[in-house]
């Protein structure tokens, strides 16, 4: 019996290249009754000259010699808000990631586990941090009504980033996630008859019926009506063999896919729009034309006529869903399912084209049925413990291990949490954000300094003037430096709102909304009236307020230039401060008759009615409003912002998602140094603590949580 497993496993892994060869080889390894047979093919299967000149499995590169990025997944152990997890193999390349085999530490359960990267040159820091961002927020789905059904899609355990590093993401997903794709099963059984795929075509599409119609919830809390797959491919199409049956489970969606796709930015819809559905649909006819002709180079086959007219009319969009293209597909195909081949019997009859017994393979290629992966070169990572905002801490006292002592911390004089330090009746009357941490944490005397530019605030950090600072993601900050996030904050946009004369002021004849490529002409001085934008024969006055964070931010988001200053289209608009510039936008309407704008965190606009803050849209997206009552429902220009005032904030899911397209995180930066970074790293624990989201809401700050959204009763105080 051994000799014929010898024979078996050498037959087997000699049809391979090397490194896909010594990737089965490292997989097999993990039962103990190969190991000695493996270990006497060793010398035959890896001859010495061969290893020399091949490509290594795990090639350790010169990115490797960075102790920030040493090592590779392989024994390390990773926690997330769901468990302990311990990668065991690596399985190979799938999609934007990286496959491991893991186990749950405390279950023992056996899961796989996605790494992204989000390594330089391809992502800055800035970019790697708001791609991590949107990553955690919207990696899952589930069904909004709370019901669990399995409609044959992959659906994440949990998604963890490693905020630590900023420089990967962990998907974790059931054993079926190791299960190989379409494309490796044509590899080996060349290609479908017309029958079989129509079956696999039914499920496909069976599949997709149900995304495009359900309503989904994301792990942010926000709801969708329907989704598209959007990245439908032989690569996102696994073929799971279940007792006797085989079912295909579409896996890699867009909605997390696109966080690490280095040839295109943030932002791609997947609403189930009728153009969304048919990206879906077309990729479906050119997965039917690829299962009929196999893995080969294009080349004229001869499909049947039928179902040749249904493949032709998915790619040319003719269909309107994915149920009526079903419905089509099932008057061709015969009443009875048809059975697809499983894995084990193809190759076994692949191995008796070279005289082996089938009955012989059958137990041994079981083993690795759901591990085919094509195996690339592993790009180096770093491995550690990436822990996922949590609110779990009631109060700011009860963080421990504090570092006792005075330490200094800094922000950009006149910036967003400069604003926070100035407000004097937080939780009561003459009651400032520094009095409350101090109350809290007697013991941890914090000195606040602010900095007059974003290059001195890094600067302090770096050479240790400060411990750490407080800063939006306005730009990108060195190697040697972490950033995490505890709370959010955005730009508004916002027109004069005079309640008496809404129904012939802007937010009435603009429907409460604008463009961001509006929003850049208005600023860019290509607008002088509002007829232009289709509102009324209003001049336009702009105006910014003295927030150089909100200006870099404004320039880099909306003008689309670099940070380096007040740009030019900037330069004529006038600077005011919170107050005077909602004042001076409501008096140029009602004393001077002109249609003034201006920009201005949320931050520092909560709780008033002077201005209305407007909807904002992206090329190929709706507006969003990123202020709500306090039941959820977003303002209108019909809404009563002065009778009403305390009733409306952020809606924090807007926030956490990125749906909302001016708004950003707020950070604290702190060394890598573990000798320099507990201030930091404690002031962030601090801020993550649940008493310490309430106080960075009540500061006028969006919190991490949409638990946490304040009502009536807990909105600041408003500046006018």
């Amino acid at each position: 019996m051994t000799k014929i497993a010898e024979v078996l496993l050498r037959a087997f892994l000699r049809r391979y290249p090397l490194p896909t060869r010594l990737s089965l080889f490292s997989y097999l390894g993990r039962y103990a009754w190969l190991r000695d047979i493996l270990e006497e093919l060793r010398p035959e299967l890896f001859p010495p000259q061969q290893v020399l000149v091949e490509t290594p499995v795990l090639e350790v590169s010169s990115k490797s010699l960075d102790p920030r990025i040493l090592g590779i997944l392989e024994q390390a152990e990773i926690r997330g808000r769901l468990g302990y997890y311990k990668v065991e193999t690596y399985l190979g390349q799938r999609g934007n990631g990286h496959l491991f085999e893991a186990i749950e530490v405390t279950s023992k359960r056996s899961l796989v586990i996605k790494e992204f990267l989000l390594l330089p040159p391809d992502f800055t820091q800035a970019e790697a941090l708001q791609r991590q961002n949107s990553f955690k927020r919207l990696a899952g789905i589930q069904l909004a009504d709370g019901r669990f059904q399995d409609f044959r899609a992959i659906q994440p355990i949990e998604a963890i980033a490693d905020t630590a590093s900023h420089e990967c993401c962990f998907l974790v997903t059931d054993i079926r996630d190791r299960a190989p794709t379409l494309r490796q099963y044509l590899q080996l059984c060349g290609m479908l008859s017309p029958h079989q795929a129509r079956e696999i075509l039914s499920q496909i599409l069976q599949t997709l019926d149900f995304l495009h119609n359900q309503k989904f919830s994301f792990p942010s809390g926000a709801v969708q009506n329907g989704l598209i797959h959007g990245n439908l491919s032989l690569d996102s199409i696994l073929w799971v063999e279940q007792s006797t049956a085989g079912f295909v489970y579409l896996c890699d969606l867009l909605l997390w896919e696109q966080c690490f796709d280095t040839k295109s930015s943030l932002g791609r819809s997947t609403q189930a729009t009728q153009e969304g559905t048919q990206t879906d649909l077309k990729a479906v006819g050119q997965i039917g034309i690829q299962l009929l002709r196999g893995i080969q180079p294009d080349e004229a086959i001869a499909i049947e006529p039928a179902l040749h007219e249904i493949l032709q009319a998915l790619q040319s969009g003719k269909f309107a869903s994915a149920e009526v293209t079903r419905q089509a597909l099932l008057q061709i195909m015969p009443r009875s399912p048809i059975a697809i081949t499983p894995l084990a019997d193809i190759a076994a009859q692949t191995a008796s084209k070279s005289r082996l017994s089938p009955l012989l393979l059958l137990p041994f290629l079981g083993l690795f049925a759901g591990s085919l992966l094509l195996l690339p070169r592993l790009r180096p990572t770093q491995a550690r413990l990436s822990p996922v905002p949590q609110l779990s801490t009631c109060c700011l006292s009860e963080v421990s291990a504090m570092p006792t002592g005075e330490y200094t911390y800094t922000s950009l004089e006149h910036g967003t949490w400069w604003a926070v330090l100035q407000q004097r009746n937080l939780l009561q009357r003459g009651q400032s954000f520094t009095d409350i941490l101090s109350m809290a944490q007697p013991h941890l005397r914090l000195q606040y300094l602010p900095a007059d530019s974003l290059e001195a605030v890094v600067q302090e950090v770096r050479s240790g003037a400060a411990d750490f600072a407080i800063l939006p993601p306005v730009d990108e900050w060195p190697a040697d430096l972490l950033a995490q996030e505890i709370a959010y904050d955005g730009l508004a946009v916002v027109v004069s709102f005079s309640y008496t004369e809404r129904q012939r002021g802007l937010p009435t004849a603009l429907k409460g909304k604008l463009s961001l490529e509006q929003v850049r002409q208005l600023f860019s001085n290509q607008s002088q009236d509002w007829t232009t934008l289709g509102g009324p024969n209003l001049q336009v006055q702009r105006y910014a307020p003295q927030n150089p964070e909100a200006i870099a931010f404004f320039e880099r988001q909306v003008l689309r230039q670099s940070p380096q200053g007040l740009s030019q289209s900037l330069a004529d608009v006038q600077q005011l401060s919170p107050t005077g510039l909602l004042r001076q936008i409501i008096r140029d309407f009602e004393v001077d008759g002109f249609g003034s704008v201006g920009f201005i965190p949320l931050s520092e606009i909560w709780g008033q009615c002077s201005v209305y803050p407007l909807a904002l849209s992206q090329a190929g997206k709706a507006a969003v409003q990123p202020l709500v009552l306090s039941d959820r429902q977003e303002i209108t220009p019909e809404t009563d912002l002065c009778n009403r005032k305390g009733a409306y904030a952020p809606d924090p899911a807007k926030f956490q998602t990125g749906e909302y397209p001016l708004s950003y995180p707020i950070l604290v930066i702190y060394p890598r140094d573990n000798r320099r970074s507990a201030p930091g790293r404690k002031f962030v624990e601090l801020m993550r603590t649940l008493e310490g989201q309430r106080l960075l809401r009540t500061a006028g700050l969006v919190p991490l949580s949409g638990d946490l959204a304040p009502s009536a009763s807990t909105a600041p105080s408003p500046p006018l």
